[in-house]
């Protein structure tokens, strides 16, 4: 059953989660001795975390939150969005896993209501090493992409997308610029989601289109495995979205939406697994982790099983920019 969890194995752990903190999704007070403890298991960082959850929309909030001292820390360069892509066999190995995997991305919610727009301008917030940008560009998009890691900016920039270094505080963006926009599995590492919504928001063109694709904190992995399910990914998730939380969010900073659904990742299932069992990621970067990733596809029927009528790990969001002008 969901609710208050306890770790008596860990009584060193202090409550840092109140009811007095705000839910970032929706403004609600978040829900009173509700909490979830749990570790960096994909790099191994030290200390525990807590989220808590709204008591309205049931979005979840990580405790403390990832300060931009803890970059460096918590977002190594293996992490594994940063990673390029190497050279010889295991780098054909790898570049066929990721033009596989992106691909799909493109043809499926939300990134296909992008694909199907006329060609313009598109933004890539938290681009990484610009994968999925690069392949918006190879079909006459004009793709800029923004990402606080200098590196991966780098070998976005070679795949020909126009990569900035910073975050949306801090990178200037020209208003009424894009015709769509993406957050490909980045809004929930925002320190301040209504923020960056409105400046993309502002950024859009009226009736610019929004894709949003996010972990989903009520699928029934998360509740059924808590601090050991996959997306969870303390303390890089600030924010851990419900439906709710993510239409409220959206509302709040001025879109309309258009539609929201869920799916079935290849990775979270295998993973969630693997944490359960060993506690920690096995294959956390580089080539081990693309053909771990290439491997989880012979397993995704068997997720998408699981997950009927529970809905998936991912929550998807299409919206619009409701000014006119």
């Amino acid at each position: 059953m969901d609710g208050c969890i306890r770790f008596a194995r860990e009584p060193s752990v202090q409550t840092l989660v109140s009811a007095e903190d705000g839910c970032p999704a929706c403004g609600s007070s978040l829900e009173e001795g509700w909490r979830l403890v749990g570790a960096d298991r994909l790099h191994g960082g030290q200390g525990h975390f807590e989220v808590g959850r709204c008591g309205s929309c049931g979005t979840g909030v990580t405790f403390p939150q990832a300060t931009a001292s803890d970059l460096a820390r918590f977002y190594p360069a293996e992490y594994g969005a940063y990673v390029p892509t190497s050279g010889g066999i295991t780098g054909m190995i790898s570049r066929m896993i990721v033009s596989t995997q992106t691909r799909r991305a493109l043809s499926q919610p939300p990134l296909a209501a992008i694909s199907r727009l006329p060609r313009g301008q598109v933004l890539d917030v938290g681009c990484g090493r610009g994968d999925l940008a690069a392949a918006f560009a190879a079909l006459g998009w004009h793709a800029v992409g923004v990402d606080p890691s200098a590196a991966a900016c780098a070998a976005a920039a070679a795949k020909g997308v126009e990569a900035r270094v910073g975050t949306l505080a801090t990178v200037e963006l020209d208003a009424n610029a894009y015709d769509a926009a993406y957050f490909q599995h980045s809004l929930e590492h925002s320190d301040d989601i209504r923020r960056d919504l409105e400046r993309v928001g502002a950024a859009l063109r009226p009736r610019g289109v929004l894709a949003i694709t996010v972990p989903n904190f009520a699928s029934w992995q998360r509740r059924r495995f808590r601090d050991r399910w996959y997306h969870l990914d303390l303390p890089r998730h600030r924010v851990h979205f419900t439906e709710a939380g993510l239409t409220k969010a959206l509302g709040r900073a001025g879109f309309s939406i258009e539609s929201v659904s869920t799916s079935t990742s290849a990775v979270a299932f295998p993973g969630t697994l693997q944490y359960a069992v060993f506690g920690r990621c096995l294959f956390p970067s580089g080539l081990p982790l693309r053909i771990a990733t290439g491997l989880c596809l012979l397993q995704l029927p068997l997720a998408r099983l699981l997950d009927h009528r529970r809905g998936g790990d991912q929550l998807h969001a299409v919206a619009q920019v409701r000014r006119s002008s």
